[in-house]
């Protein structure tokens, strides 16, 4: 990465910064690729001559996508610090009812210095989106990304947390046995709300902003933003197309028989309609965030070295006191 100077109004906090010309492309081909890849314009054009049912399916259809775009957008961003490993495949954990109840019964300083079997079977299970490895560090983050937390009650994102908390427990032995003998000292549970509503830091409830601290890069969390921004922006072109399309096609089909064609008859289906409240609905389900600038990069300064073992840590992420640290 390069030396330039991040932007004025943000503050170096970690040594890598986001180098704009190298991840904006990359980024931005992510956001093309989810987009297209499930809402193509053909793709939508057929939803929307089915009828409203299939539109509807098409509507829900894009906060699965986006979560799944911001996955793999933070994974590629991990990749550009040399102390993170992202792990996204073979991470289903197991939660058993003894973890559970050591979570739920106790404070978490009670239960920090404990790990379990990875082995240990159970009805209940818990597959994180990302496992995150600060190698250098001995740290394991078990991060589990929401598009919006909006409807959760607490008592589901109480649930949530818990079963974190729980399946944390196992993550160490997870990690020797599975991913080629890495160890770690500690687990921590994180929520990414990328919604930035319900957001409790010291409980492990972080905004898309905070994702500068869980990957240690200044300007990933502006990345992952405008990462979101470019898929939203992609869908609502893709739509305006086939809305177009499908609208310029039934004038056809209208001019040609001498009256509405029996879609139109049937669902009044008119360019007007069709733009107005289709683009309404869409534009509601994908709620697109405005973009944010992002920093240049600098070099990146590998850190290695072996800490002497120590027990177990499993806990909620903890945002560093930067104020403090300055």
């Amino acid at each position: 990465m390069s030396h330039d100077q991040m932007s004025a109004d943000r503050a170096r906090h970690y040594e890598t910064t986001v180098d704009l010309n190298v991840v904006q492309p990359r980024l931005l081909a992510l956001a093309e690729q989810s987009a297209t890849s499930a809402f193509a314009v053909s793709q939508m054009i057929d939803g929307l001559a089915k009828g409203l049912e299939e539109a509807a399916t098409l509507m829900r259809a894009v906060p699965i996508q986006e979560g799944r775009l911001l996955e793999q957008g933070i994974a590629l961003l991990a990749g550009y610090n040399p102390d993170l490993r992202a792990l996204t495949e073979n991470i289903r954990l197991p939660v058993t009812p003894a973890a559970l109840q050591l979570v739920e019964m106790n404070n978490e300083a009670n239960y920090r210095r404990l790990t379990l079997d990875a082995d240990t079977g159970g009805r209940k299970g818990y597959t994180p989106d990302l496992l995150i490895v600060h190698q250098a560090k001995r740290l394991a983050y078990v991060v589990d990304i929401k598009r919006t937390l909006g409807s959760y009650e607490a008592t589901r994102i109480a649930d949530l947390k818990n079963r974190m908390l729980a399946s944390s427990l196992v993550v160490p032995d997870l990690l020797y046995k599975e991913h080629r003998r890495m160890t770690v000292d500690e687990v921590r549970a994180v929520i990414i709300n990328a919604d930035g509503q319900k957001i409790d830091i010291d409980h492990g409830v972080w905004p898309l902003s905070h994702v500068d601290h869980l990957l240690e890069i200044d300007g990933a969390g502006l990345a992952i933003e405008w990462l979101r921004t470019q898929f939203a922006s992609a869908i609502e072109r893709n739509w305006r197309t086939a809305v177009r399309q499908l609208t310029d096609s039934y004038t056809r089909k209208r001019e040609n028989a001498g009256g509405p064609s029996r879609a139109e008859a049937e669902f009044g289906l008119t360019a007007s309609t069709l733009d107005r409240g289709g683009h309404d609905a869409f534009s509601a389900a994908i709620d697109p965030m405005k973009p944010g600038r992002l920093g240049e990069g600098t070099d990146v300064l590998v850190r290695h070295g072996e800490a002497s073992p120590s027990p177990l840590r499993v806990g909620f992420a903890r945002a560093p006191d930067l104020a403090a640290a300055g």
